[in-house]
């Protein structure tokens, strides 16, 4: 009797140390494997002189009449990502370069979101992951480039605020030269309705912030224009950039063939304001999302240059949204070549229009 319950006690005991040993071999296991995916390769390609001198000031050779929301503008997703400094950053990093490098590769549209840390200070975060690096020199690029580069304008799409930082970061803007160079609807015209009047004459070396919460909107602020909510069920929003995951978290092939059909079909029937198509895919199982758009890119820009074969589509396809930036040049040109098919390009202009961004 004493020889069984001893022998229980000792296969119990195995047991336990064994189903230990387990887990942590699984925990051990799962670190290593994200810090094995940790690193986000910065693959972009380098441009010459003449490339940066074209991306950076591409806008100066579309006509001056052309309304914003006519014009097929580069998007980057999740845009100040590329300094996630956690351990799961290749699960959160959705751009190698900064804003500041973006812009030089023809970007004019960029998705901000601000975390407010225990300091007071602010930075970026995407999802759960707020280790993203300072939000403060990201309006300095930007002031900076509008600066050297007063031909073009920017779209800031402050998408979703974290720990309360919508106050934080209208004080940022109000205390820096980007004031200066926000759109402002002062007159009568609703937001959504003055932002579908203007034109690029209206907002060259300018910026229209797009504002995502309803703690601080145009009512109280001009420069703010109020963006819609991800299922844009929200009436007269300035912005709509619908996304719903389970569509975004499809296999290339299917989300090029059933999804982004879904999103068009919206962005015709809207016609109006501003609208972005998002490019990206959202990784299903919490994956690297750089090994991700490896996989999705090329089919993706050949679905953007595609939309130039659909009349409906071309006319009303605005802001293109994708993921890393720089890493291909035809994530641009496919973009940029969408405003010669819609004859927004200077006759003068079109040469080296064609030149720059042919396949």
């Amino acid at each position: 009797m004493i020889f069984a319950i001893l022998t229980n006690e000792v296969f119990s005991m195995t047991k336990r140390i064994l189903l230990t040993a387990f887990a942590v071999i699984a925990i051990l296991t799962l670190t290593f494997s994200l810090i094995a995916c940790n690193d986000v390769e910065d693959d972009s390609i380098e441009l010459s002189d003449e490339q940066k001198h074209f991306y950076s000031t591409w806008l100066s050779n579309i006509e001056d009449s052309t309304p914003i929301k006519s014009i097929a503008l580069l998007g980057s997703h999740d845009s100040g990502t590329s300094e996630m400094s956690s351990v799961v950053k290749a699960m959160s990093m959705t751009q190698s370069l900064t804003i500041g490098e973006q812009l030089l590769y023809g970007t004019r549209y960029f998705d901000i979101r601000v975390n407010k840390k225990s300091d007071g200070s602010l930075n970026i975060f995407h999802g759960v992951d707020t280790s993203g690096g300072n939000f403060l020199p990201i309006v300095n690029d930007i002031v900076d480039f509008i600066a050297a580069n007063p031909s073009e304008f920017l779209v800031l799409d402050f998408q979703h605020f974290n720990n309360g930082s919508q106050s934080s970061v209208i004080d940022v803007i109000e205390s820096s030269e980007l004031i200066d160079l926000a759109v402002k609807n002062e007159g009568e015209l609703t937001d959504m309705d003055y932002i579908d009047s203007l034109t690029l004459e209206d907002v060259r070396g300018k910026v229209i912030i797009t504002w995502g919460s309803n703690e601080a909107n145009g009512d109280e602020y001009s420069y703010l224009f109020r963006r819609n909510n991800d299922s844009c069920s929200l009436p007269n929003a300035s912005l709509d950039s619908m996304y719903f995951g389970e569509e975004n978290s499809k296999p290339s092939k299917t989300y090029i063939e059933e999804s982004l059909p879904k999103y068009m079909a919206h962005i015709v029937a809207k016609n109006k304001a501003l609208t972005v198509l998002q490019g990206q895919l959202t990784s299903p199982n919490l994956g690297n999302l750089k090994n991700l758009e490896n996989g999705h890119n090329k089919a993706m820009s050949e679905y953007v240059r595609s939309i130039a074969d659909n009349k409906t589509y071309l006319d009303s396809v605005n802001i293109i949204m994708r993921d890393f930036i720089g890493s291909d040049i035809e994530k641009t040109n496919s973009v940029l070549y969408l405003n010669l098919k819609k004859n927004n390009v200077k006759s003068e202009a079109t040469a080296e229009f064609e030149k720059f961004t042919k396949k």
